[in-house]
């Protein structure tokens, strides 16, 4: 039996809280999960994991070696993380999970100047409607539009973005122009639900005095991902009010025309998170550097934790 091995593959099933997602995670057979847990609980002669047909949890004796254990595999990672730098090559696979706007309009357009500058550095993004759990899922990196909510997370602010309102320019020639945020609910409109939420966003726009003033609107079509909306914003379906990585091509192509001035949009940060208890390797950390290279800089305070 490979003991590291063992150990990472028990690490998972701890933080995953099942077998198979664990060997999903790891792309390794459910059978060869079980039998490297096995194996390492025949070694250390004591119980790790408590099975049942529907769960699996830590026994006492497993917490405390889940702890000792991951401390272990990170002061591994960091020697070999170490020797790679030192060598300039970071390599493996960095696990990242981000909104499937962020990915298509920043990320994946720009994505070979990291493999160009890092090419033994793969990527792998988990794209969905809603957050991940960073520790189950095995994701070392969440790229995430707004502010932090989740308390246990390490947020490291790397830019900030507008939310731009537009409108396709055949709606405006119907509708005519608006001047004001209140001339909005003349136009047809249409709402987004964003990651975790159960209603449309309200559009928000800046006051003279600095504030933000919220807007809610009867839409005219609902949507759950940031590409449909965009889209059923270029054909002329609605107003909309999406992220500047969002619509920076629609908008440079005039497919969409933007609605009022600058003064009257809002800003909203991004970050980068990470869950606390885990080392920031050098394939991680690199990617993460690059990262930040493409998004407007803003205020960027160092890493702390959400919330």
């Amino acid at each position: 039996m490979d003991r590291i091995e063992a150990m990472k593959a028990f690490v998972r099933v701890v933080e995953a809280g099942s077998f198979t997602k664990a060997a999903d995670t790891l792309d390794v057979a459910n059978a060869k999960i079980t039998r490297l847990i096995q194996g390492l609980e025949e070694d250390l002669k004591m119980r790790l994991l408590h099975r049942t047909t529907r769960s699996v949890s830590v026994t006492a004796e497993g917490a405390v070696y889940y702890e000792r254990v991951v401390r272990l595999l990170a002061d591994l990672e960091d020697i070999e993380s170490s020797t790679r730098q030192a060598l300039g090559r970071p390599s493996g696979k960095v696990r990242v999970e981000t909104a499937a706007a962020i990915a298509t309009s920043v990320l994946i357009p720009r994505l070979h100047e990291f493999y160009r500058q890092y090419p033994d550095v793969g990527v792998e993004f988990s794209i969905g409607t809603k957050h991940a759990d960073l520790v189950a899922d095995g994701i070392d990196c969440a790229i995430r539009a707004g502010e932090p909510s989740e308390q246990s997370m390490v947020a490291r602010r790397i830019g900030r973005f507008q939310f731009v309102t537009c409108a396709a320019p055949p709606l405006l020639e119907r509708h005519g122009m608006p001047q004001l945020p209140q001339d909005i609910a003349k136009l047809p409109t249409i709402g987004m639900v964003a990651a975790r939420g159960t209603r449309p966003l309200p559009f928000w726009f800046a006051t003279p005095g600095g504030d933000e003033q919220e807007f809610v609107f009867d839409h005219a079509l609902v949507v759950n991902d940031v590409n449909a909306y965009v889209k059923a914003g270029v054909v002329g379906l609605g107003v909309i009010q999406a992220p500047s990585y969002a619509v920076q091509e629609a908008l440079e192509t005039s497919r969409l025309v933007r609605l009022l001035d600058d003064g009257q949009a809002i800003n909203r940060p991004l970050h980068v998170m990470y869950a606390p208890n885990r080392h920031l390797s050098g394939k991680v950390r690199v990617f993460i550097d690059w990262v930040v290279t493409l998004f407007p800089p803003g205020d960027q305070p160092a890493a702390s934790r959400a919330g």
